[in-house]
Formats: structure tokens, sequence, C-alpha cells
């Protein structure tokens, strides 16, 4: 029975891990296109852009207490991941018209 109570438990954390990584994804994807919006008539470049995105999360997470480090660090890794592959793409487009 012991062992029964710990394999749910362990099923239970493993589900959660999975939504909160899911979760981040999300929001950063949201993140990223509010950002893509803001600055998209100013004519900015992609580093004004991860610095709105960075400005953003800093901002939201000084704003309340609610927020745990664990959280901000895994939306950061999926921002940061996001962009990231935003500058390969154009790196590699600007290297084959060269």
């Amino acid at each position: 029975m012991k062992q029964l109570v710990i394999d749910i438990l362990m099923k239970m954390a493993t589900i959660e891990v999975s939504a909160k990584e899911l979760t981040a994804q999300v929001e950063a994807q949201s993140l990223l296109i509010s950002a893509l919006l803001l600055t998209a008539g100013k004519g900015d470049n992609a580093a004004t852009i991860s610095d709105n995105i960075q400005n953003a999360i800093v901002t939201a997470t000084t704003s309340g207490k609610s927020f745990l480090q664990s959280d901000v660090d895994l939306l950061l890794t999926h921002v940061n991941r996001l962009l990231a592959v935003t500058r390969y793409v154009d790196e590699n487009a600007n290297a084959e018209q060269s």
C-alpha cells in the first residue's frame, strides 16, 4: 500500500512538471508575440524585442511575490530559445543572400 501511494505521488509530480513546462512555453510565445506587435511599427531590431521581453518579465516578477524563481528561469529559458531560433534563421538567410 505504501508503494502504491509513493507511485501515485511520483506520477502526480511528473504531471505537474510537464504542465509547468507547457505553461512556460505558452507564456514565452505570448510574450514574444506581444513584443513583436509592440515593436513592429517602431522599426526596432531583435535586440530591442529581446530587451522588451526581459523588461516585461522582470517587471512582472518584481510586482508580486507569488512568482517562484524556478518558474521565472523556466520562462526565460523558453523565451531565449525562441529568440535564438529567430536569430539563427535570420543569420542563415543573410548568409545565403550574400
